[in-house]
């Protein structure tokens, strides 16, 4: 009887707490953070709009968001989706004006600082 009771107190409790894993971070990885870093980087190359480095900033952005959807959870997903959608607006704007550039810029930048922060804390 005593068993029966353990038994059924065990999947009680491990049904209820199926969602707990939503709450552990993710493992550290270490691809990841260099798509981060190197976003990082090429944000923080200037405030104009060159071409150039304004495409490798959407390409990697679209690398994270890509990668994340497959293997990160969602709210990281969203994250890295809100990075790239500031990206496409930025290389889609059509003759973006020197203040564009340089506020859309600092917000990408800041808001890749922020996932670096964020994502660079977990266990590694």
């Amino acid at each position: 009887m005593n068993k029966i009771l353990v038994t059924i107190i065990s999947v009680g409790l491990l049904t209820s707490c199926s969602n707990i894993v939503d709450y552990f971070p993710e493992k550290f990885d270490g691809n990841e953070y260099m798509k981060l870093a190197e976003l990082s980087v090429l944000s923080g190359m200037g405030t104009d709009c060159n071409d150039n480095i304004v495409k490798s900033m959407r390409y990697n952005s679209a690398v994270l968001m890509k990668y994340s959807e497959g293997t990160l959870k969602e709210n990281i997903a969203d994250i890295y989706a809100g990075i790239h959608a500031e990206t496409v607006q930025l290389t889609e704007r059509e003759n973006p004006s020197a203040a564009y550039c340089k506020i859309k810029r600092k917000n990408i930048s800041s808001l890749v600082q922020q996932a670096m922060d964020t994502f660079g804390d977990r266990k590694k």
